[in-house]
């Protein structure tokens, strides 16, 4: 909210409702009519769907994430049922309010487009990817989409989360996320931490799983269009004191 003016800024204070949600908690299920905005302030969500799962490291959204622009602008229900995984913060913001947000705040539209344009650069590497068929590869490419510092501006270089959360995420076994983690952490591309994970290089994370982020070519709607690189965005170092 930091790019707002005092309008818009006291519009959201009245109208924003945050919610303490505990471990399974469900934010909203599939087929319900989107009726707000979801951020996560702290904790985590996860995305959960019986079919045609999405790739790893876009079911989940850490804090500083938001959920909904998509179905919000398609005027479209919630393809997914939405848990928390751990307590959780989160705040709803009205549909109605986030639409008068993109009719007058041009900062807000900022947010939005930067965060689509990461979104739409994030399928494009995926889908030149391909599903990982390696334990290690799925679990890198989970932990690129949490550490995401445009999606997930919150998290920093430091990620606050469990074995078994991260294996829900991956849809893997415990087992299997310890010991690639542990193959990671080896390689120098992440550092464990109690209750935790400290990124090293997200460079690093990316050639790992084989896609470097070239710049790509890929047709939206039929029409090709170059995908051009932003710049870094520029994100506060993380704690690594869990609580």
């Amino acid at each position: 909210m930091s790019g707002l003016d005092d309008t818009a800024l006291q519009r959201v204070r009245q109208e924003l409702q945050v919610r303490t949600l505990d471990a399974g908690s469900v934010v909203c299920r599939a087929g319900e009519p989107t009726r707000n905005w979801i951020g996560v302030f702290s904790g985590l969500l996860l995305a959960v769907r019986d079919a045609e799962r999405p790739m790893a490291g876009m079911n989940a959204v850490a804090p500083g994430g938001w959920v909904g622009e998509d179905t919000l602008a398609g005027h479209e229900p919630w393809p997914d049922d939405v848990v928390a995984l751990r307590k959780s913060h989160v705040g709803l913001l009205p549909a109605d309010t986030y639409f008068w947000l993109r009719e007058h705040s041009l900062a807000f539209n900022h947010v939005l487009l930067a965060r689509l344009e990461q979104r739409v650069r994030q399928c494009a590497r995926n889908a030149q990817l391909g599903r990982p068929n390696g334990a290690d590869e799925r679990v890198a490419q989970s932990l690129l989409g949490l550490f995401d510092p445009v999606l997930h501006p919150a998290v920093g270089q430091s990620l606050r989360i469990t074995q078994e959360e991260l294996a829900e995420i991956c849809r893997l076994s415990r087992q299997r996320v310890n010991q690639a983690l542990q193959r990671l952490a080896t390689g120098g591309l992440l550092r464990l931490r109690y209750g935790g994970i400290e990124l090293s290089s997200a460079q690093g994370l990316r050639d790992f799983i084989g896609h470097a982020a070239p710049t790509a070519q890929f047709a939206v709607n039929g029409v090709s269009a170059a995908m051009i690189e932003l710049p870094p965005a520029s994100s506060p170092a993380g704690d690594t004191r869990w609580a």
